[in-house]
């Protein structure tokens, strides 16, 4: 799980995409709001039933692009 806040950079299919992930507290769900440069933010949340990430529909961003941050969200925290 990420922390409450990230920064995001990464590159997809040639694009660069910029901004940030930041942790909603939500008593349902594990939820994260995301903010890129030049795209509306969205949300991104682990759906407890089917233990899928969903993303909203509002989401008008590649998705291969959503599977990557769905990758660094889901990574496990680093070791200090």
């Amino acid at each position: 799980m990420l922390t409450d806040y990230s920064t995001l950079q990464f590159i997809v299919r040639g694009k660069i995409f910029k901004g940030f992930c930041m942790r909603i507290h939500d008593d349902f769900h594990e939820t994260y709001a995301v903010v890129l440069d030049g795209y509306h933010s969205f949300c991104i949340w682990m759906d407890n039933k089917s233990s899928k990430w969903c993303a909203s529909k509002n989401a008008v961003i590649d998705a291969d692009a959503i599977d990557e941050i769905i990758n660094r969200i889901s990574l496990p925290p680093a070791v200090s």
